[in-house]
């Protein structure tokens, strides 16, 4: 992955590329460190975590027929892409976990919206209404906020697991992912914010 301008966004999550090799192995390799597959705690957080990537796919959907700036469409194109492909992966292992007999949660979140880091349904109705760089400093605004509540998500998976001594299946490499990768697309997405002076200034008190 490069940055700047005419960057090229080609990172693949790891635990991505690691579907290429399949789910076979999972029982044993879920096994480091004592523990079934997966805990109800995991299951939880792969059905928010899914959730969560949604919204973001639905975003970067909006993007192309809102701004004319193509490293803002490549880079949401990325992001929407990312994210979508991550969400398949979770989505098979919670298939994984009923295949192998645990019983995944079936209680999602609630409320609007239903989870830190997540627009609400009026915030949402102001994007898809916005073109322009009002659409641009909403999305933005509204991503970095968005790809911080995963990263708390994922801090606080990452501390259960390291609290536990647990090595759910496939869930530790890709909380590394979504922490690094989301991080480092929130500090290109401020650096935007400015370059193309969308940042609100705050009046002086």
């Amino acid at each position: 992955m490069t940055g700047g301008r005419g960057m090229r966004w080609t990172w693949i999550p790891a635990t991505v590329l690691a579907l290429a090799t399949g789910i076979a192995g999972a029982s044993a390799m879920a096994q480091g460190g004592g523990g079934a597959l997966f805990n109800d705690a995991d299951l939880l957080f792969l059905q928010h975590m899914i959730l969560h990537h949604e919204q973001a796919v639905v975003m970067s959907s909006l993007v192309p027929s809102r701004t004319d700036r193509a490293e803002f469409v490549r880079f949401t194109g990325y992001v929407g892409r990312a994210q979508a492909a991550e969400i398949e992966v979770m989505r098979s292992w919670l298939d994984l976990a009923a295949d192998r007999g645990l019983k995944v949660p079936d209680h999602g979140p609630h409320g609007d919206p239903p989870m830190a880091g997540m627009l609400s349904r009026a915030e949402m109705e102001a994007l898809g209404a916005a073109r322009g760089v009002e659409f641009e400093r909403l999305w933005l605004e509204g991503m970095i906020v968005h790809h911080q509540g995963a990263i708390d998500m994922a801090r606080e998976q990452q501390r259960q697991q390291l609290e536990n001594g647990r090595r759910p299946y496939g869930i530790g490499p890709m909380v590394e992912d979504i922490i690094v990768e989301q991080r480092a697309e929130v500090t290109r997405m401020r650096a935007w914010l400015t370059e193309w002076g969308l940042a609100r200034v705050t009046p002086p008190g």
